[in-house]
């Protein structure tokens, strides 16, 4: 590695031989590690969705990016940040076409915040993240809570009405209880959780992100593994489903579009649809065209990373519609639902009907 003095967990990964490398698994880092006189300092993890290719065949040549390795279930990824070497793994997880990067340093660490924003734009469509909902924050806890007491830490949110910051810590008192996770996301009404830091009392403390991340701190990494990166694996696989195959045949009606509820935002509010157009446009290789706006929003996206178009439509309070154009890929579907979710605060996302307000030949996505 560049750095003279890298991280001894890296530098151990980085380390290990091809025959060594064929059998490592994500679940068993730590213990690996640990047969070697090593310690795993913390892991963080973000998931992501891919029509084909892996990771480490699409973050070749992006910046800092210096090696890689490919093995049978992981890649091992080599990068430098001026004299500072790290190592990001990608792991093949239990559903098709889903990764999990993991790398050894912070998510704080500008290392880290590289990966998560120089590299995902360089790679477009390609990979996209999966955001979290409150309900998967939700159902994360209460899975945690089945192994123990859950305590809250610490948890950041974004007001939705003003897009003001909103942080909160818990303190270890003796006498004075955390509030668990449940007590702790009911504070956050009109607002988007970011992240929320849980203990698992005597058992493991575990930071869940909306942006599918999440970080290991310490504990018991198995429980961290099959509760934490399970669900991130299956919410992943859930959407991948969802937006698969979602392209339009040429000539036949629309029949199925996929719909975005949100949480306490006014879709008719002109300060709304200004941020949901500056959201798309935005992002890398999108181009956005208002078709009109009244008696309701309708734009057309073209995304000429991979030529991929969509029509966008606000027609009920509460409700974003996407049509899918002739071609629309997974990445371009997952990249721009995620946006928008982030931005509006997404509850869930759907397939749906058509809805018979809107004549088909409105849709010219297509």
């Amino acid at each position: 590695m560049s750095d003279p003095a890298p991280n001894a967990f890296d530098a151990w990964l980085w380390s290990v031989d091809a025959e060594r490398a064929q059998e490592l698994r994500l679940e068993d880092l730590p213990s690996r590690a640990a047969a070697d006189g090593v310690k795993l300092p913390q892991l963080t993890v973000l998931t992501l969705i891919s029509e084909g290719p892996t990771p480490g065949e699409l973050l070749r040549g992006a910046r800092g990016v210096e090696a890689i390795r490919h093995f049978g279930g992981v890649e091992l990824i080599r990068a430098s940040m001026g004299s500072r070497g790290y190592v990001v793994a990608a792991w093949r997880a239990g559903e098709p076409g889903v990764f999990h990067l993991t790398g050894s340093v912070p998510v704080t660490d500008d290392r880290w915040e590289r990966v998560e924003g120089v590299w995902m734009n360089a790679v477009g469509s390609r990979l996209a993240p999966v955001i979290l909902n409150r309900q998967d924050f939700d159902n994360i806890g209460h899975r945690l809570a089945e192994h123990g007491s859950i305590e809250t830490t610490r948890m950041t949110a974004r007001v939705l009405r003003d897009s003001s910051s909103y942080t909160r810590g818990w303190p270890q008192v003796a006498g004075v209880p955390r509030p668990t996770h449940r007590e702790a996301l009911s504070e956050t009404d009109g607002m988007i959780v970011k992240t929320i830091t849980l203990d698992v009392v005597g058992r493991a403390r575990v930071q869940l992100r909306r942006s599918s991340g999440a970080s290991y701190l310490r504990g018991d990494f198995g429980l961290f593994c099959d509760i934490v990166v399970g669900a991130l694996t299956r919410a992943a696989g859930e959407r991948r489903r969802l937006l698969t195959g979602r392209q339009r045949e040429p000539l036949a009606p629309v029949r199925e579009i996929v719909s975005i509820a949100v949480d306490c935002v006014d879709l008719d509010d002109p300060r709304v649809r200004a941020e949901l157009l500056s959201t798309l446009t935005e992002l890398r290789g999108l181009q956005v065209a208002v078709l009109h706006e009244n008696p309701y929003l309708h734009v057309l996206v073209t995304d000429f990373t991979n030529a991929s178009t969509f029509d966008v439509l606000i027609t009920d309070d509460g409700r974003l519609d996407i049509v899918p154009g002739l071609r629309s890929s997974v990445g371009s579907l997952a990249r721009v639902t995620d946006a928008l979710g982030v931005a509006l605060g997404m509850r869930d996302i759907t397939l749906r009907p058509v809805p018979g307000t809107i004549p088909d030949e409105e849709f010219l996505g297509a």
